[in-house]
């Protein structure tokens, strides 16, 4: 059949050409532009929360253990609407921790979306010109703020920065398939930036300065819009000047995040994550979501279209041979920057679960999805 030859170099071609480009992507300056020395340089962190009280301690213990000037520093935590003790934990670090400059703030509703609210409510009172952006469940690696000051002075005149992101694993099937889809996805990102084509970011460890967001009106045209506090922001500013945008590619600024506790939760995050496809204008994001679901539908499908003889031995055991080798790559790659020693071990149930769970989201992708008891809007 042609349309499986179709699909599956399509596959071989767009997923793994995106992994390898990743791989061997090192960011450097795009123009005849010297290393910023300047001395003077800060950062506002801005974290948005809602019910995070069982996550927070861990990201502000992260908070405290960063090597960096705390002069140079302010973190701004904006309040959605949380009913339980988060706020309470964050008085009661802010008044131990009197040299840590803490802004604590209540969102503003005025769209459809939090995250974005409270990102445009928080830079009216930043004082620095770089802004990132994290959430209330990660914990930050020490050297985080020291490896985005680096790369900013290495290439002074961006305007945007993705960092790495990992899921945090322990022995089970659930967390090591969710930290190697994390790593998947990782490494497509990295590969988008590489070819200049940046088609996705991760809200929980971003980068961007305040000049380049009042320029392209922040999130003014998507801010109907739920989710894509990330990416909306990423494509406006690729439009105005892609060679601006760069992705953090350092283990020193690897954010992990907790994963998921049940499968359920899994998918319901993913589909939140998938529909945000729906409003991108990136062709490139289309082409990948579309590659990776026709491929994993294809490889469940395959075992019984051959057994209808509807494919023949070749066509089936090429589908078959593409999509592992293509898989197994996309994983080895990735654990060198995000090191995961034990991936080998999981391997064979992830390749067997991965597809069910990839067409489950898309099915659960045709509703709409719930995040923190609040329907999300498309």
């Amino acid at each position: 059949m042609f349309l499986v030859l179709v699909i599956s170099l399509g596959y071989l071609f767009v997923v793994l050409g995106l992994v390898l480009e990743g791989f061997t992507y090192k960011a450097r300056p795009h123009r005849a532009s010297k290393p910023s020395v300047s001395s003077d340089f800060g950062f506002s962190v801005i974290i948005n929360y809602r019910n995070e009280a069982q996550n927070l301690p861990a990201l502000l213990q992260s908070i405290t253990n960063l090597n960096y000037d705390d002069a140079k520093t302010e973190f701004i935590f904006i309040n959605d609407d949380s009913t339980d003790s988060s706020l309470n934990i964050l008085e009661s670090f802010k008044s131990v921790h009197d040299t840590i400059s803490m802004h604590l703030i209540n969102r503003q509703v005025k769209s459809a979306s939090a995250k974005k609210d409270g990102i445009t409510q928080a830079l009216e009172i930043a004082k620095h010109e770089h802004i990132i952006c994290t959430d209330a469940d990660v914990i930050l690696p020490q050297r985080w703020l020291m490896a985005y000051e680096k790369h900013y002075q290495l290439l002074p005149d961006l305007h945007f920065i993705a960092g790495p992101i990992e899921m945090i694993h322990s022995n089970d099937v659930l967390s090591q398939l969710q930290h190697s889809e994390m790593v998947a996805l990782q490494m497509t990102t990295i590969g988008g930036f590489s070819i200049r084509q940046p088609f996705m970011c991760n809200g929980a460890n971003m980068s961007f300065t305040k000049t380049a967001f009042k320029e392209v009106n922040g999130y003014k045209g998507n801010d109907h819009i739920s989710s894509g506090d990330d990416i909306f922001l990423l494509e406006k500013l690729a439009a105005e000047d892609v060679l601006k945008c760069s992705y953090l590619k350092s283990q020193d600024a690897v954010v992990k995040t907790l994963p998921k506790s049940s499968w359920k939760e899994m998918i319901h995050q993913r589909v939140r994550w998938s529909q945000k496809g729906k409003s991108t204008k990136s062709t490139l994001n289309k082409l990948v979501s579309f590659q990776v679901l026709m491929m994993n539908l294809l490889f469940i499908l395959t075992p019984f279209l051959w057994f209808l003889s509807r494919l023949n031995n070749v066509q089936f055991y090429s589908v078959l041979i593409i999509k592992i080798v293509v898989d197994v790559i996309v994983i080895f790659i990735g654990n060198r920057l995000f090191s995961n020693k034990k991936w080998p071990i999981y391997l064979l149930p992830q390749l067997v679960i991965y597809p069910i769970v990839v067409i489950s989201i898309a099915l659960k992708s045709l509703s709409k999805p719930s995040w923190k008891d609040r329907q999300v809007e498309l």
